[in-house]
């Protein structure tokens, strides 16, 4: 079952470090709405856009806790 706020602790990073969705999205390359939209699990975070925010903005931080809402999805994709 999925939380009702996706990336959570990316999230709480994100406010530790006054980061914002438009740096976010700035680094990926794509729209604000777009990376807003990717936030909130309306659109596909794909896994190398989770490794550039990552590398850039939190490389002291372990992927796996900032997007463990990807991982979670492929283990449930491969148990069903």
């Amino acid at each position: 079952m999925r939380s009702s706020i996706m990336f959570s602790e990316l999230r709480a990073e994100m406010a530790r470090k006054k980061i914002t969705i438009k740096q976010l999205a700035d680094e990926v390359g794509v729209t604000r709405d777009t990376m807003g939209g990717k936030l909130s699990g309306k659109r596909p975070l794909f896994l190398n856009e989770a490794f550039v925010i990552n590398r850039t903005f939190f490389p002291d931080k372990e992927i796996i806790d900032l997007f463990k809402e990807l991982y979670e999805g492929e283990e449930q994709k491969q148990v069903s």
